[in-house]
């Protein structure tokens, strides 16, 4: 029970967190620092990529640097359209750690360094693929344009996405895995 409520605090601490961090960028974002974060985020997609891979090797997490975007697209700092080649680029830039740690490997460090680089091509081939299509780079905008603004009408949307897409799917995949073989 005290783990429950503990994951509880911590939810509504990160969720406290988030609001009150876009307040303060907000504020904060104007004149040259607003300059700034568009030259090296809204420029164009090839630069919005590169920042997000640089600011995710610098900092060793994707998660770390894609929320940070959250309350600056919250204080209508920069838009989803910017946001979007940025994250494309902290996924490709998250594999540099994984690329660091198997040159750390000693026995088997060939097939360290050939996992390593197959999870960086995949993810600069799916980023290719799908914002080299101009139909499929539209298809993740709109669901989140469409998520959001379902979850300004009503929050628990987000909360069905969540368990959707997080728990019961996975689980029904696991389950139909475990009938078929």
């Amino acid at each position: 029970m005290q783990g429950v409520l503990l994951a509880l605090v911590g939810a509504v601490g990160i969720l406290l967190v988030i609001r009150y961090l876009g307040i303060i960028l907000g504020q904060l974002m104007v004149g040259r620092a607003k300059d700034l974060l568009h030259k090296s985020i809204g420029r164009g997609p090839i630069t919005g990529m590169a920042s997000g891979a640089a600011v995710t090797v610098v900092a060793q997490s994707s998660s770390v640097t894609t929320s940070l975007m959250v309350p600056l697209a919250a204080a209508n700092t920069i838009t989803l359209r910017q946001i979007y080649p940025f994250t494309l680029g902290a996924n490709i830039g998250t594999t540099a750690t994984a690329l660091i740690a198997s040159m750390a490997a000693d026995e088997h460090a060939e097939a360290a360094l050939t996992i390593a680089f197959v999870h960086l091509l995949f993810n600069v081939f799916a980023t290719v693929l799908i914002y080299g299509v101009p139909f499929l780079r539209r298809i993740p905008l709109l669901g989140a344009e469409t998520l959001s603004n379902l979850a300004t009408e009503n929050k628990m949307y987000v909360v069905a996405w969540v368990l959707g897409v997080y728990f019961l799917l996975p689980g029904l995949i696991i389950a139909a895995s475990v009938f078929v073989f």
